[in-house]
């Protein structure tokens, strides 16, 4: 290739061949005086078109996925072998993407492992390294280094018809093996209705709905996609480049950000007896608890004493769950006892059975015990159970536990 001059890719390693090695440097031996200070600044100018090409000064022209840029070298065919540059995108590409250097013509861009890279590889405004391997584009560096998975972002409760996936212990996301930042008003799409719902847009939540919410490229444009969780599980990724990203199973293309669980209303809530959003980063302890009952039973078998007294929430099926019960009860006749539990998802018990006999017809016994429980992944709920030994039962307590979202 015939350099064009003030070219550090046409500079050897070897001193003594430098002598004519670029055109517009002359260190020959003997050279006139003249043209020494011509040279030295010739040099200088080989060195700030290097800084240019590597400080990400250069914004790339074109089209989303038809990107140039120019070196300020003046490059013909073939480009130099090992060129590194670091550039400033000047669009978000939505596929396969070309880049074209001084006119030379279209180069694909592939990743580190010969694909082509992600939708929103180059994002706007974002700075890309690429090395020129003599056939392609290596991308090396897009938006964040490493293969580390961000713990960036929290899904929160906003209204009964929003939520938000702001920044929160930073602002990185990784997607289909792509770092993104969060926008500091946080993600798009986060409402019940006209929202993406399986990948479809312009869709409204059902009642009583169970999803997995994920963030995913929307063309440039961070937004959350709502999957129902029945039969559509999250997964870990095992795709080079997205390694560990919790993903819509078999999508890297979908980052899972939380869990929802609509009301009858098709509504987000979020209540001490409902907590049915949970987030998969930043995950924080969340009290639920049920209200205080106030129920009777003559039931000689353990039952569930009220509907009325549930407190429902959802898990991530990950950690064990700390319940409480507390509160008093009592039995109308002497020497009768009464039976308190805490149970989930109905009557099955959680704790061993709590027994408190009355000494005299309706006095009062404390009831207070907690336990672990190990959930499946989902929705659950937590309530009181009651049985007595004879006569009737009444129970005054409420019954508590700490989910993690």
């Amino acid at each position: 290739m015939a350099s064009p001059g003030e070219d550090v890719q046409a500079w050897s390693t070897t001193a003594a061949t430098n002598a004519t090695a670029d055109p517009l440097i002359n260190w020959a031996e003997g050279q006139p005086r003249a043209s020494v200070n011509n040279s030295a600044r010739s040099q200088m100018a080989a060195h700030a078109k290097k800084r240019n090409l590597e400080n990400g000064s250069i914004t790339t022209g074109g089209a989303a996925n038809a990107q140039t840029f120019t070196s300020g070298v003046g490059y013909t065919t073939p480009i130099p072998t090992g060129l590194w540059v670091r550039l400033k995108a000047g669009f978000t590409n939505t596929g396969a993407v070309t880049l074209n250097m001084d006119g030379i013509g279209a180069v694909a861009i592939k990743d580190q492992f010969g694909l082509d890279p992600g939708a929103g590889a180059l994002t706007t405004g974002q700075y890309v390294e690429l090395l020129y391997n003599g056939t392609n584009w290596i991308l090396l560096r897009q938006n964040a280094g490493g293969g580390t998975v961000p713990q960036c972002g929290r899904l929160i409760f906003v209204s009964a018809t929003a939520l938000s996936f702001a920044p929160y212990n930073g602002d990185q996301i990784k997607i289909n093996g792509v770092f993104y930042s969060i926008p500091a008003a946080g993600i798009a799409g986060l409402a019940n209705t006209g929202v993406f719902v399986g990948g479809v847009a312009a869709q409204n939540l059902v009642a009583n709905g169970d999803y997995n919410v994920y963030a995913f490229n929307n063309s440039g444009v961070i937004t959350a996609d709502f999957v129902g969780s029945v039969g559509t599980p999250h997964a870990t990724s095992t795709t080079a480049g997205n390694v560990g990203t919790e993903i819509k199973s078999s999508d890297d293309s979908r980052t899972l950000i939380g869990k929802v669980t609509t009301n009858a209303a098709a509504q987000f809530e979020n209540l001490a007896t409902s907590r049915l959003v949970i987030s998969w980063f930043n995950r924080r302890s969340i009290g639920v608890i049920s209200n205080v009952s106030n129920s009777n039973t003559t039931s000689t078998t353990t039952i569930e004493l009220s509907t009325a007294w549930r407190a429902k929430f959802l898990t991530w099926g990950i950690d064990d769950l700390p319940v409480v019960i507390a509160g008093y009860g009592r039995n109308t006749v002497a020497g009768q006892f009464i039976i308190a539990n805490i149970g989930l998802d109905g009557a099955t018990p959680i704790l061993p059975p709590l027994i408190a006999s009355s000494d005299n017809a309706g006095s009062n016994r404390i009831i207070g015990a907690g336990g672990m429980a190990i959930l499946s992944e989902g929705v659950h709920f937590i309530t009181l159970l009651g049985a007595v030994s004879g006569a009737t039962g009444e129970f005054f307590c409420n019954c508590s536990a700490v989910i993690r979202g």
